[in-house]
């Protein structure tokens, strides 16, 4: 993420679950849960609580965590601040380890406004100590298909919509 290119997209500070492992060989993890996919046919009421989907998405990986654990296999690791910064282009989390730049990560996130699942692959641009004994990570996107993009920036637009009339109308 360059200067020029991380403002290429809008972005905003959420606070959502961000999983992360490091890729080897840059081969992607096994593939996407069939719970995972049901998902992108969801699209919550305005009645609805987003939040509660968002419950379902951590619950699960929890559970898959301490599945493959037990399991004795490598699984996503469990993030110390779900606070993200996340763009078109990009995405800052905080992580309880520090990444070397040019390490590539497999990211996987839930956007709680469309019950999106997003599974992102990704290289690591910067990773600096927070001063809390965690780190700031920023990565960039690779070989990101346009679907999965413009579900992130309709998310953000969605998010930065809501924040709007939240200020324009503090009773609600």
């Amino acid at each position: 993420m360059d200067d020029k290119n991380e403002r290429a997209f809008v972005r905003t500070n959420d606070n959502i679950p961000v999983y992360y492992e490091v890729l080897t060989d840059g081969a992607l993890p096994g593939v996407q849960s069939d719970w995972e996919l049901l998902f992108d046919d969801i699209e919550p009421k305005p009645e609805e609580n987003p939040r509660l989907y968002e419950l379902l998405f951590d619950i699960n990986q929890k559970l898959n965590i301490l599945l493959n654990h037990m399991a004795g296999k490598k699984d996503f690791n469990l993030p110390e601040a779900r606070d993200v910064n996340i763009s078109g282009g990009g995405l800052r989390f905080f992580a309880s380890e520090s990444f070397p730049p040019g390490e590539k990560l497999f990211l996987k996130t839930f956007l709680p406004t469309h019950a999106r699942v997003i599974n992102i692959k990704c290289e690591v641009v910067r990773s600096i100590p927070n001063g809390q004994g965690g780190y700031e990570v920023a990565v960039k996107y690779v070989d990101m298909d346009e679907t999965t993009r413009d579900k992130i920036i309709k998310y953000i637009f969605a998010k930065q919509r809501k924040l709007l009339r939240s200020e324009k109308d503090p009773g609600k």
